[in-house]
């Protein structure tokens, strides 16, 4: 599938290809300028591909073509990982570096959003955890008040954490791979609250300061924040629980825990 959009975009390899489960990859040259072509093999890469395309390169990568399940990309630098700025000793940094990119994305824009699903689908593993009750459940009843009262709705990334957030020499700090939903802004910090690692982010007392350095970066109010780390900290064990991953569940459920304890609801 690469080689289809080498030769129909006049494109040069220039790296050697990457591939995930859902898109394939290639560092490539056009017009002598460093892009990356990502082809889709997913519906919601695809969809990710078209809100890359509504941001328009604020706050993310700059689209340079887009066709179908193929999307040509400015080419950012990944020598200064976030992940490692967090675990090295500057966290709070690499926090404020999350935030300034996703309020970017976040951002009002004058056109229409693109069509997107909404937040509420993708809390359907949590719910259906919610059935056995214990600390699933509790992150239930947070993410279904949150979903009933949304605020500050918005395009969302949906999946932002130290890796898809890349630096460009010109341009700062740009956000990559978005899922692409629509829903509360909140959810995308939360996100990010559980990351880089599962160890990182259980470290004793550091989602308390991380809470707040979000909450102050992004004007969140820290204690909806939390109960958002607690809703999607239970879908993501619910989705480790659906793939079997026992140790990411148990894993997972400790940072619902954490967040719930800061609320002084646990």
């Amino acid at each position: 599938m690469l080689s289809d959009w080498l030769d129909g975009w006049a494109l040069t390899p220039d790296g050697a290809p990457m591939h995930t489960h859902s898109s394939d990859l290639l560092p490539v040259l056009v017009g002598g300028e460093r892009a990356m072509l990502k082809v889709a093999r997913s519906a919601e890469e695809e969809r990710g591909h078209r809100l890359m395309v509504w941001w328009a390169g604020e706050g993310a990568a700059r689209v340079l073509r887009h066709e179908g399940p193929a999307l040509l990309m400015e080419r950012l630098d990944d020598d200064t990982p976030l992940g490692p700025l967090a675990s090295g000793g500057q966290d709070d940094e690499a926090t404020r570096i999350l935030c300034r990119a996703a309020v970017r994305l976040h951002a009002p824009r004058p056109q229409a959003w693109p069509a997107l699903p909404a937040l509420p689908g993708w809390f359907r593993s949590l719910e259906a955890a919610s059935a056995g009750g214990g600390l699933f459940a509790r992150c239930w009843d947070e993410a279904r008040a949150l979903l009933h009262s949304a605020q500050d709705q918005c395009p969302l990334h949906g999946d932002l954490h130290h890796g898809n957030v890349l630096r460009s020499g010109e341009r700062g700090w740009l956000a990559i791979d978005p899922k692409g939903l629509i829903g509360e802004r909140g959810f995308d910090f939360a996100n990010l609250l559980c990351n880089p690692t599962l160890d990182h982010a259980r470290r004793p007392g550091r989602l308390a300061r991380q809470a707040s350095v979000v909450a102050a970066e992004t004007g969140l109010e820290r204690t909806r924040l939390l109960r958002w780390v607690a809703a999607y900290a239970g879908l993501s064990a619910a989705w480790h629980h659906e793939d079997r991953q026992t140790a990411e569940v148990w894993a997972t459920l400790d940072i619902a825990q954490l967040a719930l304890a800061e609320l002084g609801v646990a």
